[in-house]
């Protein structure tokens, strides 16, 4: 199995390279039994060992790269602090699911004194989804 995976591996000088099949996030994907894994984990467990119940791997590089020197355990927590920190947590409208953009919000923001429901119409978002724009629950990074 190593030598399969490391077919699809470009070495440069820091981090090693996933060539092969690559998930919709940009993870790359090895499929092992008929079933597909991520390709930092399977390195993980090719070279460092087991991955502890409960816990993610996580790259110390900040690249999506399958160097073992470059991955390491925590927690989900811990890996949404490194994304939030690195800028590379999708939110807002880099979000697949995104139905507005950060200028829409922007606007709503703006139209203090119109109806919740009336801005909703409008962009075709629920009552619920204007309110937490208007409080900030939602697309908080929005200034």
């Amino acid at each position: 199995m190593e030598t399969r995976f490391l077919s699809h591996v470009e070495k440069t000088d820091t981090c090693w390279l996933w060539t092969g099949s690559i998930c919709k996030d940009g993870y790359g994907r090895f499929n092992i039994d008929g079933k597909a894994l991520l390709t930092h984990r399977v390195a993980y467990e090719l070279w460092v060992g087991e991955i502890p119940n409960g816990l993610v791997v996580r790259h110390k590089c900040r690249n999506k790269c399958v160097n073992p020197e470059h991955l390491e355990t925590g927690t989900q927590q811990e890996n949404l602090a490194d994304r939030v920190r690195d800028g590379s947590l999708a939110r807002g409208e880099k979000m697949g699911s995104a139905k507005l953009t950060e200028e829409q919000v922007r606007d709503i923001r703006n139209r203090v004194g119109q109806s919740n429901q009336a801005l909703a119409d409008e962009f075709g978002v629920s009552r619920r989804m204007i309110h937490h724009i208007i409080t900030r629950r939602n697309w908080k990074h929005v200034t």
